[in-house]
C-alpha cells in the first residue's frame, strides 16, 4: 500500500507500506586467469580462421565446410551444431562418433516386426496393423543423429508390410496412405509401387493401379511376376 502526502509546499513524497522486492544480488567477476595456466591451455590449440553462419562452419578464406587447402574439416562441427540447432530441448548430448546406431532399438523394431510378419502369415490382419504401427513408432524414435538411411529403410519396410496388412482389411484408403509414405521415402523401390497399385485396385483406381505398376517395373524390368 502506498500513499503521498504533503511534508512542505509544493513538496511531495511518495511512501510505500507494502512488502518490497529483495534487492537484486550483483553477481560477483569472475576471477582473471592465471597467466601460467592459459599459456598452457593457449599452446595446445592452433588459431582458426573460420565462419559462423547459423548452424554452418566454414573455413574463413574459403568459405567451405571441408577445405583441402588449409586443411580443416568442419563437418562434424557442422552436424553437431545443426542437431542442437534443431532439437533446442534434446537431453541425451550427441555422441563423437554421430554414425552410431542404437542396435538395441535396432533388434526391438526387428522383433516387432517379425511378429506382425507371423500375423500376416496366419491371416490376422488387425493384429498385424497394430505390431506394425508400435514398430514404426518405434523406429521413429531413433535419437536425431542417427544416419538417416537407417530410419529411412526400417519405416519404410513396415509402412510397406502395414499397407498390405490394411489391404487384407479391405481398408483401402490406409493402405494406400502408407503405399504412398513409402513412394516419398524410397521412390526408387518397386516394392513401393506394388504397394500402391494394389491399393488403388482394391478401390477401382484400375487406370492409376496399371500407371503405378509401370513405374515399378521401369525400376526393375527384369521382372515378370
Amino acid at each position: 500500500m502506498s500513499h503521498s502526502h504533503s511534508h512542505a509546499p509544493g513538496e511531495n513524497h511518495s511512501h510505500s507500506h507494502g512488502p518490497q522486492p529483495p534487492p537484486q544480488q550483483q553477481r560477483p567477476m569472475p576471477a582473471p586467469p592465471d597467466p601460467a595456466i592459459q599459456a598452457l591451455i593457449d599452446a595446445q590449440y592452433d588459431l582458426v580462421d573460420l565462419k559462423v553462419d547459423g548452424s554452418m562452419v566454414r573455413c574463413g578464406s574459403h568459405n567451405t565446410v571441408v577445405c583441402k587447402k588449409c586443411n580443416l574439416d568442419f563437418l562434424r562441427l557442422t552436424q553437431l551444431a545443426t542437431i542442437l540447432t534443431q532439437n533446442p530441448n534434446i537431453v541425451v548430448p550427441p555422441p563423437s562418433n554421430m554414425n552410431l546406431v542404437n542396435k538395441n532399438l535396432s533388434t526391438m523394431v526387428k522383433k516387432i516386426k517379425e511378429e506382425g510378419n507371423s500375423n500376416f502369415k496366419a491371416g490376422q490382419f488387425d493384429q498385424v496393423v497394430i505390431r506394425y504401427t508400435i514398430a514404426a513408432n518405434r523406429a521413429q524414435s531413433r535419437a536425431p543423429w542417427e544416419p538417416n538411411g537407417v530410419l529411412r529403410e526400417e519405416v519404410s519396410t513396415i509402412l510397406a508390410n502395414r499397407s498390405a496388412s490394411f489391404a487384407g482389411c479391405h481398408d483401402y484408403i490406409s493402405a494406400l496412405a502408407d503405399a504412398e509414405a513409402v513412394v516419398e521415402m524410397r521412390k526408387n523401390w518397386p516394392k513401393a509401387y506394388l504397394r500402391k497399385a494394389k491399393a488403388l485396385r482394391g478401390l477401382e483406381e484400375l487406370e492409376e493401379a496399371l500407371d503405378a505398376l509401370a513405374i515399378g517395373l521401369s525400376f526393375e524390368p527384369e521382372n515378370k511376376a
